[in-house]
């Protein structure tokens, strides 16, 4: 019965629109970036701000769920999709100019023009990001400190730079094609822009709180990774799911959200 009562809850929570949703472009050099706006349907003057990166592949739908929810707790939340990050990205940009670092500069862009916003609260600006986005939001919020109040990391892939080394052993490995990574064509800019990366060197003297949640089964990134990025940040709560793999849907991801939730709700 307990199994039944939170599954009715995740799937009301998914249907119910509880938000003002706007389109909104942001710009990075010459392209422009795709994003969604969710405001809570009575805003405040100023508000918290959530800016939401998916993973490797993905887009902003990735983040609607956890939009839907947190906006019902007053948050602004702004999901969006890399420049190139997944061949249903609405934003400029082919998935073969696409990187590690592309994608920080993206975000990077995405809360510079938010922090602009008369109705952001720039004391109070979550970076969070899965997977792949999770990596980014890692290596962005290490550069932009000062401008975030805290970061939410899920299932981050601190294993990009590993998983490169071990499918191209040396740099000239690297073909000039990039190569192709779950029916995504990359551009060689993918591997080359990470093969000398230590994110936990990049991130050691991040100082904001963090939140990691992380499955023990998950078969894309290996639980050791967050691991020792628990290890390794300053301020971090983290929580394993078990037998929880890789993406959250469902339970898991109920489970994710209430845990992001008080999470917030501390901070």
């Amino acid at each position: 019965m307990k199994n039944i009562i939170l599954l009715l809850f995740v799937l009301a929570g998914q249907t119910m629109q509880a938000a003002i949703v706007e389109d909104l472009w942001c710009k990075r050099d010459n392209k422009s970036i795709y994003g969604r706006l969710y405001r809570p349907d009575q805003p405040l003057e100023k508000m918290p701000l959530i800016i939401i990166s998916h993973g490797f592949g993905g887009n902003s739908q990735w983040g609607i769920p956890y939009a839907e929810e947190l906006t019902k707790q007053g948050y602004m939340v702004y999901c969006f999709d890399f420049c190139g990050g997944g061949n249903r990205s609405k934003s400029d940009g082919k998935t073969w100019e696409m990187s590690i670092m592309t994608e920080r500069e993206d975000l990077k862009a995405v809360l510079s023009q938010m922090r602009q916003r008369s109705d952001v609260d720039t004391q109070r600006i979550t970076l969070m990001g899965e997977s792949q986005g999770g990596i980014v939001t890692a290596l962005t919020a290490a550069e932009v400190e000062k401008d975030i109040h805290n970061v939410i990391l899920f299932y981050p892939a601190f294993s990009i730079p590993d998983d490169t080394h071990l499918r191209y052993p040396n740099l000239a490995d690297i073909p000039q094609d990039g190569g192709e990574i779950w029916g995504m064509k990359l551009g060689k800019c993918y591997a080359e822009d990470i093969y000398d990366l230590d994110p936990y060197k990049v991130v050691a003297n991040f100082q904001k709180p963090v939140l990691i949640i992380h499955g023990d089964s998950d078969r894309v990134v290996n639980v050791s990774y967050s691991d020792r990025a628990a290890q390794t940040y300053k301020n971090v709560e983290y929580y394993v799911l078990h037998g929880i793999d890789h993406g959250y849907n469902g339970m898991s991801q109920w489970l994710a959200i209430q845990l992001v939730k008080e999470y917030l709700n501390k901070k």
